[in-house]
């Protein structure tokens, strides 16, 4: 029996293809499946063929499920021929030119789109279990995406979730929370307190200095004072 040889490229990233043999009196699911293995999908979502032509424009639809076979009704007026099914179909039925190209689309959600082409006809071997991929180029995406959320999307919840997470992520160690230019705690350098000291009474007394200590001895009025000595 022959043994058909395609180029599968993922659309819009010519340096992710594979090459894959498969029988011509194998049907069109068996390549389906092979695809689903060789790009490392799941097999969980619609999926068809399209018969193409040179301009990769879609034919004749081969597609998975039988729920997809019904036509919509304006592509029934718009002389749409009717689908066939994966199953039922070899893939010598559909060989019509020497490099014959389809297009195969997978989960019609997210639309993963590959173009493939007929690139050599050999013999079957019989040490060869078929359909088979014999070449491999780039690796295969993710078939599911994480979506990255915009903030205003969030619950007060989540927003709650990423902040304990971010101060989870702070360092323990207090030593690290300290700016190394800075001598210590305080921000002043011991051997500077007293020129520091010396430079604050050369501009004399302020009459109101008793009041303004007074106003600050109550540390419980100022809770953010304590949480900066406990830093």
């Amino acid at each position: 029996m022959a043994v058909y040889r395609f180029k599968v490229i993922l659309e819009d990233h010519e340096d992710i293809w594979r090459e894959i043999e498969i029988l011509s009196g194998q049907v069109f699911e068996k390549f389906h499946d092979c695809i689903q293995t060789a790009f490392k999908f799941d097999s969980k979502h619609a999926a068809s063929f399209f018969l193409s032509d040179d301009q990769w424009r879609k034919g004749r639809e081969i597609t998975l499920r039988e729920a997809d076979l019904p036509l919509e009704e304006t592509d029934i007026k718009a002389g749409v021929l009717p689908k066939k099914l994966m199953r039922d179909i070899k893939l010598a039925a559909g060989i019509k030119q020497p490099r014959q190209r389809f297009v195969y689309v997978f989960d019609p959600e997210v639309r993963w789109t590959f173009l493939i082409e007929l690139i050599k006809l050999e013999s079957e071997s019989n040490s060869e279990h078929y359909p088979l991929v014999c070449k491999s180029h780039g690796s295969a995406p993710k078939q599911y995406k994480q979506p990255q959320m915009a903030k205003e999307e969030l619950g007060p919840e989540l927003m709650l979730a990423g902040l304990v997470d971010a101060l989870a992520d702070e360092p323990e160690d207090e030593d690290l929370l300290m700016d190394p230019g800075i001598p210590n705690e305080e921000g002043v350098n011991p051997d500077e307190v007293d020129t520091l000291q010396g430079e604050e009474g050369e501009e004399g007394e302020d009459e109101n200095s008793d009041e303004f200590e007074d106003s600050n001895s109550d540390e419980s009025e100022y809770p953010f004072n304590s949480a900066e000595e406990e830093d």
